[in-house]
């Protein structure tokens, strides 16, 4: 059994090594988006820049932790689909903490704006609770839907710091 789980994680290897160098780089990036506009996010703190900011560097840093761990030797299978279930749970609190549905609903933002920034995000936070449980019960699929989650995670991310830049871009542009 363990010669079989070390060798599907290493067919994968590449992906992970793919996945992770993404997340950190797209977290680097978002330092710089963020660094370009610091008066705005200053001053938007009450408005709710936490909740639409500080979860697109959870989605990245998800990314490269959960490649990391991936790409760790000898890591048992129960180790990882515990470390999944722990992560994906302690992830759902954080998006809860956030707040991001409660200043969705008094902004009153577009639908578009609640799939992107509070459904999706849950929902691959819960499919990488199902993929560790996954891997708890030695499922086979599981290593797909950690995939499927991974890459969900970076694709939110990409989009909804696009969707900040912009923001930012017109707020300073109303400042001028």
């Amino acid at each position: 059994m363990h010669d079989a789980w070390t060798h599907q994680l290493e067919t994968w290897h590449e992906f992970y090594l793919l996945i992770g160098t993404a997340g950190v780089t797209l977290t680097g990036l978002l330092f710089v988006v963020v660094s370009l506009g610091p008066r705005v996010v200053a001053n938007h703190q009450a408005t709710g820049v936490r909740a639409f900011i500080s979860p697109n560097a959870v989605f990245f840093t998800t990314t490269l932790v959960v490649a990391a761990v991936f790409l760790v030797p000898n890591l048992p299978a129960m180790a990882i689909g515990a470390f999944l279930c722990f992560g994906a749970v302690g992830s759902l609190v954080y998006l809860a903490y956030t707040k991001a549905h409660q200043r969705w609903r008094h902004s009153q933002l577009p639908f578009l704006d609640w799939i992107w920034f509070v459904g999706l995000p849950i929902a691959g936070y819960v499919l990488l609770l199902l993929s560790g449980i996954g891997f708890l019960l030695q499922a086979g699929l599981s290593m797909h839907g950690v995939a499927v989650a991974l890459i969900l995670l970076l694709v939110i991310g990409i989009r909804n710091a696009w969707d900040v830049v912009i923001w930012i871009s017109q707020q300073e542009h109303k400042a001028l």
